[in-house]
């Protein structure tokens, strides 16, 4: 979707939490923060940043989750979930679902493309 200078942010397919993104680390392996240096963090953080500053602008979310986890795919990447009054997760994390448990929403081929055109704008 968009190339970062630390990272590419990559629309999920998965969009029952409209916009949500994820932000992965392109440099090198590193499956941990910790794993970086000092420049590396301040490029991706810069990149986390202006991602879900993108992201936010684009869909206007009540609330957005930032989100590092690491225990399915353990290469550094942040989820960027936007989340909105009513979802069915709202005020709780989206995480305690079971992967195979949690709603699956595909967006059309135009809309999906509209989104990712939005989004890339406003990086």
């Amino acid at each position: 979707m968009a190339v970062l200078s630390a990272s590419s942010l990559y629309l999920a397919k998965n969009q029952t939490y409209r916009g949500q993104c994820q932000l992965v680390f392109d440099r090198r392996h590193a499956a941990r923060i910790d794993e970086l240096t000092a420049g590396e963090y301040e490029a991706f953080a810069r990149d986390l940043f202006a991602a879900q500053n993108a992201v936010v602008r684009t869909v206007r979310p009540d609330h957005v989750n930032i989100e590092s986890l690491g225990n399915v795919v353990p290469h550094l990447h942040w989820h960027i979930v936007p989340r909105y009054v009513g979802d069915a997760r709202w005020g709780m994390p989206i995480w305690t679902t079971p992967l195979d448990a949690m709603p699956d929403r595909r967006l059309d081929p135009a809309d999906r493309e509209e989104l990712v055109a939005a989004i890339r704008q406003r990086l």
